[in-house]
């Protein structure tokens, strides 16, 4: 029989190799190190001599250095996705922890003695070794170590087997496996020869070419061309390079050598071969041995990551000083990071629970304006024609939309469009209720609309409240998913109906278009400003739409065909684009801002739409994460726009259909039945803050007004690079901190300088104990569905902790505050008389 040997490479100063694997067939085949196989997805057979075991989703089996394997995938779809730890046993000798010739058994359908408490420990382990390596998280080197040592202890104390005498022939045989080595790891020379292995070994090249035939099964050549061939797969299935090159780089002497061992060894050509097994690595992985990994394997590894006893605990205080000088105001301030709420679209309106969530969040919060899709949606039955060709205005259940919206204290931010279904010349649709994305079939029809609406609303509410409204212009017309016209068609629709609106009263603020902040951006700028010295029209203010969206860099980029556009749900879609560092939101802002001054006739700029991700189904939205990142994005940039919608104030949303677990990942500040999440206390806490600026850093803010003070402080941790380029893998639906580097808390010393008096002290606080809805839905169960009972305790523990004390200053006041992770506080100082 032909037992393949296989060399192990290790990186340097990582003594392990780990990566998920997917396995059809493995012939019998051996290595010097030992490895542990960890079933994710699939079923496995795996024989170890004339042994024979079977493996399922969560198994564990070990095979022991030396030992031969043979591993045969018994899913019934042909793969399994297995995770492979391998084990430097040089790198243990170097550490004094010999274990190459100790023999380990590990079956997890046979513990015999060993408690489950040990397997899910092993998993725990392994888990976390793959989560360092893929992240190359902080000191991750020494972290592997670190875990690799609590490995081996276990290993040592449940699974260690006595040895048999005659354990096995090949690995006792160390002559064998030298020349193995060194055959293995000269393949790639073309005129490597039975000299040259026999003058490495000072062996008589006759009784080396019979000695290798009897132990190994083939010759020498053989051997060297199986070994060649097995390297060069890899490249065959994840590389353009040509067959020729591929053959000369693993040490054959042509293109003909390698298809007659290809041909002979596997029965078809390396044509055929790369044609029916190619695929692409993941981009987040590096190419490592077999590195191949799965998202849906992955998940189910990283739902090992925490233990009950473990759950991740901080490790260390980082300690912070300053000292702020209150007497030191620097200049007023607008709270532009509440001047704009958003929802999803019209109708969502006329519901009674959209009313209720609404009109608590403007009681407690208070936003300027609301923001929203589709104001003359089919659904509100605006734009009617009848059987004859004529056609009508209906704007009764528009009135109703914007009587709710003002009956909660909140201004229109219309966004105009899309295009009623009679009015377009095309079918084209996006979103769940058919918004359609054409220009209109008769222009003249959509002037009379918009004439006859914009007359309606000044007419029931008055010019001088609709001067105060924003009538902003479609949304995303760059995205071909929200356009379906031609770019010139797109500015003579808006060209019309800016001359509409304002032949009614120039003072109407009409704007647009929501733009993402991405590359065909600039193309519609230019044109923009083009078509304003033809056309004599304008741009009363500029919005754009920015997510926390990057490119991915060059090298990591592969060939698409695909248009890297962007819309929610189909971002993913898009190889080149991944979420960006902590710092790329606030620099995609500084982008927008730039651009916008490319604009000849306003400086007026809106965010109508931000978030950290487009896609409604990321689970950190409902963490406490979103609570410091809504603060850091606010409080950097606040003072640079108009004003900074949020998407979404609500999970009441219907864009896309989507299983509604109350913690689904949805946009929204709340959930679809009302619970406050933790992002919804940022911009309560930001609602608090004053009109006049004392000090702005990169973790705190403090602001006067009157004689109060007011200090809110954040502690934002950044996800990781694996989560970023959307593979969601380490987050499941009860643990959803795992993306995130080691957690510390911050202490905090505050001297503060120039304040006299009797105060209040007010502490208000959002970590995962306090104020994080989803975290307190955890702890009591994580249940599906919330009776009365359950669903008030949830709303009460999704409130804020609170701690007061007065206190009495002469001069300087030192004030000490402790945050956890992802912890937001506002710290108000009121004056006693």
């Amino acid at each position: 029989m032909n037992y393949e040997y296989e060399q192990i490479n290790y990186k340097k100063d990582l003594p392990i190799n780990v990566f998920t694997h997917t396995v059809e067939h493995f012939p019998y085949h051996w290595h010097e190190d030992m490895e542990i196989l960890f079933v994710l997805e699939g079923a496995l057979e795996i024989r170890v001599g004339q042994d024979s075991y079977d493996l399922e989703v969560g198994d564990i089996f070990l095979v022991n250095g030396s030992e031969l394997h043979f591993i045969n995938s018994k899913t019934d779809y042909g793969k399994t996705h297995v995770l492979v730890l391998q084990i430097n046993s040089d790198y243990l000798r170097e550490q004094h922890l010999d274990i190459k010739h100790k023999r380990f058994f590990i079956y997890s359908k046979d513990l015999g003695n060993v408690s489950k408490d040990v397997m899910d420990d092993l998993k725990f382990i392994l888990a976390n070794m793959m989560d360092l390596t893929i992240n190359r998280k902080n000191l991750y080197e020494l972290k592997v170590k670190k875990w690799l040592l609590e490995l081996l202890v276990i290993l040592m104390e449940h699974f260690e087997v006595p040895q048999e005498e005659d354990y096995d022939e090949l690995a006792k045989d160390e002559r064998l496996l030298e020349i193995l080595k060194y055959m293995n790891m000269h393949s790639a020379r073309s005129d490597l020869s039975l000299q040259d292995i026999s003058e490495a070994f000072s062996l008589n090249p006759q009784y080396l070419s019979r000695y290798f035939k009897a132990k190994v099964g083939v010759t020498i050549k053989k051997k060297l061309d199986s070994m060649r061939l097995n390297k060069s797969l890899m490249e065959l299935q994840t590389t353009d390079l040509t067959v020729t090159e591929i053959a000369l780089k693993y040490g054959f002497p042509d293109s003909k050598a390698y298809y007659r061992v290809f041909k002979e060894i596997l029965g078809i050509t390396p044509s055929e071969y790369r044609e029916h097994y190619h695929f692409e690595l993941e981009q987040h992985v590096s190419k490592d041995y077999l590195s191949i990994n799965n998202r849906e394997s992955l998940t189910n590894l990283f739902k090992h990551l925490h233990r009950e006893k473990s759950n991740h605990p901080v490790v260390k205080t980082e300690a912070r000083n300053l000292s702020v000088d209150l007497t030191n105001t620097k200049r007023k301030i607008e709270h532009t990071f509440t001047n704009l709420l958003t929802f999803g679209y019209a109708p969502l309106a006329l519901r009674t629970d959209f009313k209720a969530q609404l009109h608590q969040i403007q009681e407690e919060i208070g936003f300027r304006y609301v923001r929203f899709h589709d104001v003359l949606t089919d659904r509100l039955l605006v734009y009617n024609e009848k059987s004859d060709g004529s056609y009508y205005f209906n704007f009764h259940n528009i009135d109703v939309v914007l009587d709710n919206l003002l009956e909660a204290n909140v201004k229109p931010f219309l966004e105009i469009g899309f295009m009623p279904k009679q009015l377009a010349t095309t079918t084209e649709t996006i979103f769940l209720w058919d918004a359609h994305v054409s220009p209109p079939k008769q222009m003249l029809r959509w002037k009379e609309l918009i004439d006859a609406f914009t007359r309606h609303v000044i007419n029931r509410y008055g010019l001088e409240e609709v001067r105060t409204w924003y009538f902003e212009f479609w949304n995303e017309p760059e995205v071909e998913y929200f356009w379906r016209g031609t770019r010139e068609e797109f500015f003579t629709l808006y060209a019309e109906t800016y001359k509409t609106i304002k032949a009614i009263d120039p003072e109407l603020k009409v704007g647009g278009f929501s733009s993402v902040n991405f590359s065909r951006y600039e193309e519609w700028l230019k044109a923009f400003n083009q078509l304003v010295e033809k056309e004599g029209i304008g741009l009363d203010f500029f919005s754009a739409h920015v997510y926390n969206f990057t490119r991915k860099p060059a090298e990591e980029i592969k060939h698409t065909d695909k248009k890297a556009s962007i819309s929610a749900e189909s971002v993913t879609q898009f190889s080149s684009i991944m979420l960006g560092d902590e710092h790329n939101l606030t620099k995609s802002i500084d982008s927008v801002i730039e651009k916008g001054k490319e604009l000849s006739t306003t400086d007026e700029i809106w965010l109508t739409e931000w978030n950290s991700n487009s896609d409604s189904k990321d689970l950190l939205h409902d963490t406490c994460y979103m609570a410091p990142l809504i603060v850091k994005t606010s409080i950097e940039n606040f003072e640079k726009v108009k004003g900074m919608g949020y998407w979404t104030f609500t999970d009441i949303f219907e864009e896309f259909s989507q299983e509604m677990s109350l913690f689904h990942g949805g946009f929204g500040l709340m959930t679809y039945n009302g619970i406050k999440k933790a992002g919804y206390h940022g911009f309560f806490f930001l609602s608090k803050l004053g009109d006049e600026l004392i000090l702005k850093r990169e973790d705190m803010i403090v602001t006067k007004r009157g004689e109060n003070y007011q200090i809110l402080i954040f502690h934002y941790l950044h996800p990781n690079r694996l989560y970023r380029t959307f593979d969601y893998s380490q987050l499941s639906e009860h643990n959803r901190y795992t993306v995130f580097e080691e957690e510390r808390d911050r202490q905090y010393t505050i001297l503060l300088k120039g304040i006299q008096g009797k105060y209040t002290v007010k502490k208000q606080y959002v970590n995962r104990e306090k104020g994080s809805a989803y975290d307190a839905w955890v702890a009591m169960g994580a249940p599906s569905t919330l009776d009365r009972e359950a669903l008030s305790y949830l709303k009460g523990r999704a409130e804020p902790g609170i701690y007061v004390e007065d206190v009495e200053v002469r001069g300087d006041y030192t004030l000490t505050t402790s945050l956890q992770p992802h912890e937001i506080q506002l710290i108000e100082l009121k004056k006693r008389y």
